[in-house]
C-alpha cells in the first residue's frame, strides 16, 4: 500500500508538489515499475544467501537521479494535481488497508471452516457411540424381559415353594441353588440394562450437543464467507479506483507519485549472518519489481506478499497479513532493530516492510510504485518483529 504521510508530512508534500511542477519541465513518463538495480552488499565471512533471481544491473544515473516533473504548468492546475494526487495516497491507503483485512480474513475463514469440520466429525462419532450404546440398552432389557417371563411361567420361584416342591432334601439344595442363580441373573441383568439406558442416555446428550457446536460453527463459517465476499467486492471496487487514477496520471504526476529511485545513493546491503538478513538479501532482488494486491510473488508483491515469499526462499514460514505479522513473532524496540526485522506501519497495522539497515525499510508501497527502499520513520511505526 502507498505510506501514508503524517498530516505535516502531507502538508509538505503538497507544497513540494506545487514547487516542483512549476520549476521543473519536459518528464517522460515513468513505468509501474522500475529496473531491479544491483545492490553493494557488505563483505561478509558467512555463507553467501542462497541465490535469488539475479536482477538487472541498473546505471548509476538511474539509481542515483531523483524524479523530475513537468514546470510551466498554469498554479491552478498545479495545485488542481497536488490535490489529485493527495486524494489518490488517501484511496490507495484505504486499498492497501482493506488488503490486508482480506488476508486476515481469509485465514479466519480457514480457521472457521477447519473447526466446522472438527466438530462435525466429532458430531458423527458421537452420534456413533450413542447407537452403540443404544444397542445395548436394548439388549440387556431384552434379557431382563425374559428373566421376568422365566419367573412368571414358572411361578413365585421363592424359598417356600421350592421346599413345598422339593421331593428330597438333595432336590431341596438343588432347587435352592437354582433359585440363586436365577435371582443373582435378574439383578445383574437388571443393573447393567440400567447401566447401558444411562450411558446411552449420555452419549445421546453429548451427540446433540456436538451436533448443534457443528451448526453452529457452519453457521459462522458462512458468514465469515459472507462477509469475505463483501468485502472482496468493496476491495475490487477500491482497485479498480486507484488503477484508473494511477493509469490516467500525467507525466509530471506519475513523476511524483512514483517518487524517485527505488535504492538510494550509497546504500550497502549489511552482511548475511543469520537467517533473517538472508532473508532481507533475497528481498533485495526484488527492488523495481511492480506492486499487485495479493501477490506473494516472485515477480509482483503486496506489502505483506514480500515479507512472506522472502522469508520463505529461506525456509520460514510468516502469516500472510500484516495484522497477523504485527502479532507473532518477537517484539523488537527500534533501537534494536537488525537487518530483516519486519517494520510494521499504520495504527491499525495495515502496511509492513523489512528492516534494511542504515535507517530504511524495504518495502511494496502501492500500485504504480515498485518495491523500493525508504527511510524508516518515513511513516508511523506501529511494531517491529522479529522472526
Amino acid at each position: 500500500m502507498k505510506p501514508r504521510p503524517r498530516v505535516s508530512m502531507v502538508a509538505a508534500a503538497a507544497a513540494a508538489a506545487v514547487v516542483v511542477l512549476l520549476a521543473v519541465a519536459g518528464v517522460t513518463a515513468q513505468p509501474t515499475a522500475t529496473a531491479q538495480p544491483t545492490v553493494p552488499v557488505a563483505a561478509s565471512t558467512t555463507t553467501a544467501a542462497p541465490a535469488a533471481d539475479a536482477p538487472p544491473t541498473l546505471s548509476e544515473s538511474a539509481v542515483d537521479a531523483p524524479a523530475s516533473a513537468s514546470r510551466g504548468a498554469p498554479e491552478g492546475s498545479v495545485s488542481a494535481a497536488g490535490e489529485d494526487l493527495a486524494e489518490l495516497a488517501r484511496l490507495s491507503e484505504a486499498a492497501g488497508a482493506l488488503g490486508e483485512e482480506l488476508h486476515l480474513a481469509r485465514a479466519e475463514l480457514d480457521r472457521a471452516e477447519r473447526e466446522r469440520d472438527r466438530l462435525e466429525r466429532a458430531a458423527g462419532a458421537a452420534a456413533g457411540r450413542a447407537a452403540v450404546a443404544d444397542g445395548a440398552a436394548v439388549r440387556d432389557q431384552s434379557l431382563v424381559d425374559h428373566l421376568a417371563a422365566m419367573r412368571y411361567r414358572g411361578g413365585d420361584p421363592g424359598a417356600t415353594r421350592a421346599a413345598m416342591l422339593a421331593e428330597s432334601p438333595r432336590d431341596l439344595v438343588h432347587r435352592l441353588d437354582a433359585l440363586r442363580r436365577l435371582s443373582g441373573a435378574t439383578t445383574s441383568a437388571l443393573d447393567a440394562s440400567r447401566a447401558a439406558s444411562e450411558t446411552a442416555a449420555r452419549l445421546r446428550d453429548d451427540a446433540t450437543r456436538a451436533a448443534d457446536a457443528a451448526r453452529a460453527s457452519a453457521r459462522a463459517a458462512r458468514e465469515h464467507a459472507d462477509h469475505l465476499d463483501r468485502r472482496m467486492a468493496e476491495m475490487r471496487e477500491l482497485m479498480d479506483e486507484v488503477r484508473r487514477r494511477v493509469d490516467s496520471l500525467s507525466d509530471g504526476q506519475r513523476a511524483l507519485w512514483v517518487g524517485g529511485p527505488v535504492m538510494p545513493a550509497g546504500y550497502v546491503a549489511p552482511p548475511v549472518d543469520d537467517a533473517n538478513s538472508a532473508a532481507l538479501r533475497v528481498a533485495l532482488t526484488r527492488l523495481g519489481a511492480p506492486y499487485s494486491w495479493g501477490a506473494t510473488g516472485p515477480d509482483e508483491f503486496d506489502c505483506s506478499g514480500l515479507m512472506v515469499w522472502s522469508y520463505a526462499r529461506e525456509g520460514k514460514t510468516l502469516p500472510r497479513s500484516s495484522q497477523a505479522q504485527a502479532v507473532s513473532g518477537a517484539p523488537v524496540a527500534m533501537r534494536d532493530a537488525r537487518p530483516g526485522d519486519l517494520v510494521i506501519y499504520y495504527p491499525e497495522a495495515t502496511h509492513v516492510g523489512m528492516y534494511a539497515g542504515d535507517g530504511l525499510v524495504l518495502h511494496a508501497p502501492t500500485y504504480g510504485v515498485p518495491v523500493r527502499l525508504e527511510r524508516v520513520d518515513a511513516m508511523p511505526i506501529h511494531s517491529i518483529r522479529r522472526y
